[in-house]
């Protein structure tokens, strides 16, 4: 064991390094060895990452293309209740799986993420069933629950010609923690709900990361997932800007979990976001709703996004099948 000091509960570890482990695939060992998601050089000024949309747009709308060349779709830009959205489907759907739909929330931290399709596209593909890609309007121009008010929307439309039952939402990131919001802004809008959901490297309160935020972004590991909630250029915090930390609508973990939806939580060992979503899938499992857990060995945030990975190819079979299961089974 490495020596390490406790100072009024405070864990000093001092400068750790964590070596890439033996435990992971071949292609993961390098994945990881390129410092993935990595700090940023010392000499760097932080950015906002809202100021970073020209740059990421142009990263995300590659990574929709090298999606459809594994995965094949057809992409289409629509409208829906007036919210710009893509539809994706699969040319060759099962005719049985036409009335069934999916919502997707894309990540990029509140900020940043229109247009993107990286997980849209390949669970689309690996399902069959038609996935809605909603470019909800984003934060700092449009803080919550501008978000949410675009997704209830969409939603709403969709219930015109699909049952709650054929409908489920997920999102990564951002859109995991969107997606929870959602099912809180539904029941308390007397909304039916859909019949399952996917909160991906996610949890149920976006102000409170809890402690692997403490020792994987604060701790120096490694800085991807933004800065502190009460910090200026922290997304979150712009997100929120003044909503009430402790309204369910924002922190479904403090609310009624009781008739929350059968959901799918995934995330990593080396993502910061895994307490978020260790906390919420316990609060779920205390109040006796169904949540399935899945935590990959080393894996960092969304590391779904590397579509080379053994890993990604795994997570996003489980994804599949659970929506599979509850829309098709």
């Amino acid at each position: 064991m490495g020596s390490y000091r406790i100072d009024n509960g405070v864990v000093d570890l001092g400068a750790v390094k964590l070596p890439v482990p033996d435990t992971v695939s071949a292609e993961a060992r390098i994945f990881l060895s390129s410092n993935p998601w990595g700090e940023m050089a010392d000499s760097a000024q932080p950015v906002p990452m809202w100021e970073t949309r020209e740059a990421t747009n142009q990263a995300f709308a590659m990574l929709n293309h090298y999606a459809l060349s594994i995965w094949p779709c057809a992409v289409e830009e629509t409208t829906i209740a007036g919210v710009h959205c893509h539809r994706v489907r699969k040319a060759d759907a099962p005719a049985a799986l036409r009335s069934k739909i999916m919502i997707n929330l894309h990540g990029g931290g509140f900020v940043i993420g229109a247009g993107a399709l990286g997980e849209a596209i390949p669970i689309a593909a690996q399902t069959g069933i038609e996935v809605v890609a909603v470019d909800y309007r984003l934060a700092p121009e449009h803080p919550f629950p501008a978000a949410i008010d675009d997704i209830v929307a969409v939603y709403r439309a969709l219930l015109t010609d699909h049952l709650p039952a054929d409908i489920a939402i997920f999102g990564t990131s951002a859109g995991g923690f969107l997606t929870a919001m959602t099912i809180m802004r539904l029941k308390r809008d007397n909304l039916p709900l859909p019949v399952c959901c996917g909160v991906f490297t996610a949890g149920g309160d976006v102000a409170t990361l809890g402690d692997t935020y403490n020792y994987l972004t604060l701790g120096g590991f490694y800085d991807h997932v933004g800065a502190p909630v009460d910090d200026p250029i922290s997304e979150r915090g712009v997100f929120l800007r003044d909503a009430d930390r402790n309204d369910p609508l924002v922190a479904p973990i403090k609310g009624d979990l009781s008739d929350f939806p059968p959901t799918l939580l995934v995330s990593g060992t080396r993502d910061a976001i895994l307490s978020a979503s260790a906390l919420f899938h316990r609060a779920l499992r205390r109040a006796g709703r169904n949540a399935e857990l899945y935590v990959f060995e080393a894996m960092p945030h969304a590391h779904w996004y590397n579509f080379q990975l053994p890993e990604t190819r795994e997570a996003i079979d489980i994804m599949s099948n659970f929506f599979t299961s509850h829309l098709a089974g």
